[in-house]
């Protein structure tokens, strides 16, 4: 077996052992949009010069991040199931 073979057997299962969470990364990908739908309307509320303002873009930036990535694998393995 060569080296390019193992490695696309390693890339299968590990895309099989994360479509397999599907339900656990629906539940992430559900939680992050909520957080992100409330946190978005703290940008237009505060103050730009306030603490409160960069906690807010910090929260908006993590929780968008989350909704990418967890979005991209529910995606990929609808993709894939095909």
């Amino acid at each position: 077996m060569s080296e390019q073979d193992e490695e696309q057997t390693g890339r299968e299962a590990a895309a099989e052992a994360l479509c397999e969470q599907n339900r656990k990364v629906l539940g992430v990908f559900t939680i992050a949009l909520v957080f992100l739908l409330i946190q978005i309307p703290y940008l237009v509320v505060t103050d730009t010069d306030s603490s409160l303002f960069v906690v807010s873009v910090l929260n908006v930036v993590g929780s968008g991040a989350f909704v990418l990535l967890s979005g991209s694998v529910l995606w990929f393995c609808r993709q894939r199931a095909v």
